[in-house]
């Protein structure tokens, strides 16, 4: 099964920024922006075969939504 590619769209000093991993992406003027260059990705990385999501924060740093593109792995228990 392929990784997932999880990108965030977070508020950082320089503006808003997408990151995968802890390393820039991308970064934008504003928030709208960056949501959707980290939709983008995350399409993109399901069209190519894996799991994307979009992981959107609000100004705040929390967690506004999350999009995931493609099947979710079952959950076990345990």
């Amino acid at each position: 099964m392929a990784a997932r590619q999880v990108y965030q769209s977070v508020l950082t000093r320089d503006g808003w920024q997408v990151r995968k991993s802890k390393k820039v992406v991308s970064s934008h003027a504003t928030q709208k922006e960056c949501e959707a260059a980290a939709i983008e990705l995350g399409r993109a990385a399901y069209e190519k075969g894996g799991i994307g999501q979009a992981v959107l924060h609000k100004a705040d740093g929390t967690i506004r939504e999350e999009r995931t593109y493609g099947k979710d792995p079952e959950r076990t228990p345990g």
